[in-house]
C-alpha cells in the first residue's frame, strides 16, 4: 500500500509535488542508510572493547614492565584481537599505569567509513572506548603436591624440575608485592617427609599413645626410643597417615585426642629366613617359628646396627618445604628433589592441604574465610597408585598406611591390584575434601596410558578446565605455565 502511494506521489506532476519529493528523497535515503553505518559503528566499538580489555588485562598481569613496554605489549594485544579485516581503521593506544592505586587503564579510537552518511557530509564514525583494569591486592598461596617416586627418574624428573620452576618464576616475576605470594612443596612417593627438626614433636606422638603407635611391637614399644636404642638409627623424617577418615582431613593433632596424633614411619624389621618379605635388616632375635612373633619381638632392636634403610625403609620423598615468601628457599627445595619409591597420591595431598591450613602442624596458611586470599594446589602424578602385596603375614610391603595386615587402608587383602583401587577412592575423598575448603585444585598426568588414572585425577581437579594431560616434556611445560597464566589471572579484579 505505501508504495504504490509513493510511486503514485512521484508521478504526480501537480504544483510542487514533485520538486517535495526530490527534496525528501535524500533525508529518506540518509535516514534508512545512516541506520547501517551506525550498526557498523556499533559493531566497530565492541570489537574495540573487547581488544582494549584483553590489553588490560595483560598489562595488570605484568606489574613491572617499563612504560614502553607497556604500551608495546598493549598494541600487541589489539592488534591480535581487532586484525585489519574487522570494521573500522584502529586509532592510537594510550596506556596509563598508576601504581599508587594499582589501576591500569587502557584508551584506543576506532574510525568507521561511512557508506550513506557521506551524502551529508558524514564521512567517518569514530568510536572511543576506555578500559580500568585494578590490580587486587589478592595474596596467594600455592603448593605443589609432586610425585617424586622411582617412574620419575631421568628426563622425568628433570622435566618436572624445569617445569616447577617456570611456574615459580612467572608467579614471583608478575607478583608487584612480594609479601603476598607464598608457595610451598609437597614432594610424595610412598609417604611424606616432615623433616627431622620436628622428632618426638607434642604432635608426633612422642609419649606412644596413639592406637597404632604399638601395632608391630610386643610387648608395646615407643618408636622413638626403639630407634634410639639401635646404633646409628635415627628417623629420617617421613610421617605415616591417620585412621580413615583423619587420613586425607586437616582435623588439628591433640594431644587428649590421640587419633588425631599423626605416627613417626617406622618399617619395622621383617623375617629372617622366610620368602615374600622386603625389609630384613637384623637377626629376629628369636628360634621361634612363629613369623609375626619374629616380625614383632620388640627386643631384638637394643644395641643392633641395622643395615641398609633399615626402619626408613620406604621413606625415599624430600622434605615438606612449608608455605614461604622466598624465592630461593621455593627454587632449591624444587632442585633437591629425587625419584624413588611408589606412588600414595592421597597422602601427598592431605599434606598439600596441611601445608595451606593455619592449623597445626604448619600454620604459615590464612584463614580458610580470608577473602583477600586464594588458597591452590597443582598435583602431579605419572603414575598409578601403589601398594605391593604380599604373599605373607602382612599381606603387603610397609607403606604410609603401615601393613595392610594391620587394617588401616579399610581392607585386608594382598592383591595390589584392589589396594590400588583402594588408594584411587582415598585419593577421590582426598580431593574433594581439598575442593570443600574452598582450595583450586589443579591436576597434572605426566606420560600417564592408564585411562583410569587419568580420569581419576581429572575428576580431582577443581574443574575440568583445570586439568591438564601431559604426554611430553613440552606439554608438560606448557600445563605449567597455563596454570601460572591462570592464578595470575585470578588475582585481577575487573
Amino acid at each position: 500500500m505505501l508504495r504504490s502511494q509513493l510511486r503514485s506521489f512521484s508521478k504526480n506532476t501537480r504544483g510542487n509535488v514533485a520538486m517535495i519529493f526530490s527534496l525528501m528523497l535524500v533525508p529518506i535515503v540518509v535516514m534508512g542508510g545512516g541506520a547501517v553505518d551506525f550498526n557498523q559503528a556499533m559493531n566497530a566499538r565492541g570489537r574495540l572493547a573487547e581488544s582494549l580489555d584483553a590489553a588490560a588485562l595483560a598489562v595488570g598481569a605484568s606489574p613491572n614492565l617499563l612504560p614502553q613496554d607497556a604500551i608495546a605489549l598493549a598494541q600487541s594485544i589489539v592488534a591480535a584481537n581487532y586484525p585489519d579485516y574487522e570494521i573500522g581503521d584502529l586509532g592510537p593506544i594510550s596506556v596509563n599505569v598508576d601504581d599508587t592505586s594499582n589501576i591500569v587503564t587502557v584508551a584506543g579510537t576506532s574510525r568507521v567509513q561511512t557508506a550513506f552518511l557521506g551524502l551529508i557530509g558524514i564521512e567517518h564514525l569514530t568510536v572511543e572506548w576506555e578500559t580500568e583494569v585494578r590490580r587486587a591486592r589478592t595474596a596467594l598461596e600455592l603448593v605443589m603436591v609432586l610425585d617424586n617416586t622411582g617412574s620419575m627418574s631421568g628426563s622425568r624428573i628433570s622435566a618436572l624440575r624445569d617445569a616447577a620452576h617456570m611456574l615459580t618464576d612467572i608467579l614471583h616475576d608478575n607478583a608487584d608485592d612480594p609479601d603476598m605470594l607464598e608457595i610451598g612443596l609437597v614432594p610424595f612417593s610412598s609417604t611424606v617427609n616432615v623433616g627431622t627438626g620436628y622428632e618426638r614433636a607434642w604432635w608426633l606422638d612422642p609419649d606412644g599413645i596413639a592406637p597404632n603407635h604399638s601395632n608391630n611391637f610386643y610387648p608395646d614399644a615407643n618408636r622413638w626410643d626403639v630407634i634410639d636404642s639401635m646404633q646409628y638409627e635415627s628417623w629420617d623424617g617421613c610421617v605415616e597417615a591417620r585412621d580413615i577418615p583423619l587420613d586425607i582431613e586437616d582435623v588439628p593433632p591433640s594431644p587428649s585426642d590421640p587419633d588425631t596424633l599423626f605416627l613417626p614411619y617406622f618399617a619395622p624389621d621383617e623375617p629372617s629366613y622366610y620368602s615374600g618379605y622386603s625389609n630384613s635388616y637384623m637377626s629376629d632375635g628369636t628360634g621361634s617359628s612363629n613369623q609375626l612373633f619374629r616380625l614383632m619381638n620388640a627386643y631384638k632392636y637394643s644395641g643392633v646396627n641395622p643395615s641398609g634403610a633399615a626402619s626408613n625403609w620406604g621413606c625415599t620423598a624430600r622434605p615438606i618445604t612449608p608455605l614461604t615468601q622466598s624465592r630461593s628457599v621455593i627454587d632449591a627445595a624444587v632442585d633437591n628433589m629425587i625419584a624413588s619409591g611408589t606412588t600414595n597420591i592421597p597422602i601427598g595431598i592431605s599434606w598439600g592441604v596441611r601445608v595451606l591450613s593455619p592449623q597445626e602442624p604448619f600454620t604459615e596458611g590464612n584463614p580458610y574465610d580470608d577473602d583477600e586470599n586464594i588458597k591452590a594446589m597443582v598435583i602431579l602424578t605419572d603414575g598409578e597408585n601403589v601398594i605391593n602385596g604380599r604373599g605373607n603375614i602382612n599381606y603387603s610391603d610397609y607403606s604410609g598406611y603401615g601393613y595392610i595386615r594391620e587394617g588401616r587402608l579399610g581392607l585386608v587383602t594382598s592383591s595390589s591390584w584392589a589396594l590400588g583401587n583402594a588408594l584411587d577412592e582415598r585419593t577421590a575423598a582426598a580431593c574433594a575434601y581439598a575442593r570443600d575448603q574452598g582450595i583450586r585444585v589443579y591436576t597434572i598426568t605426566f606420560q600417564v596410558n592408564s585411562t583410569s588414572t587419568r580420569d581419576m585425577m581429572r575428576d580431582c581437579a577443581s574443574h575440568p578446565s583445570l586439568y591438564f594431560d601431559s604426554p611430553s616434556s613440552e606439554a608438560l611445560r606448557n600445563a605449567f605455565e597455563l596454570i601460572a597464566g591462570d592464578l595470575t589471572n585470578l588475582r585481577l579484579s575487573r
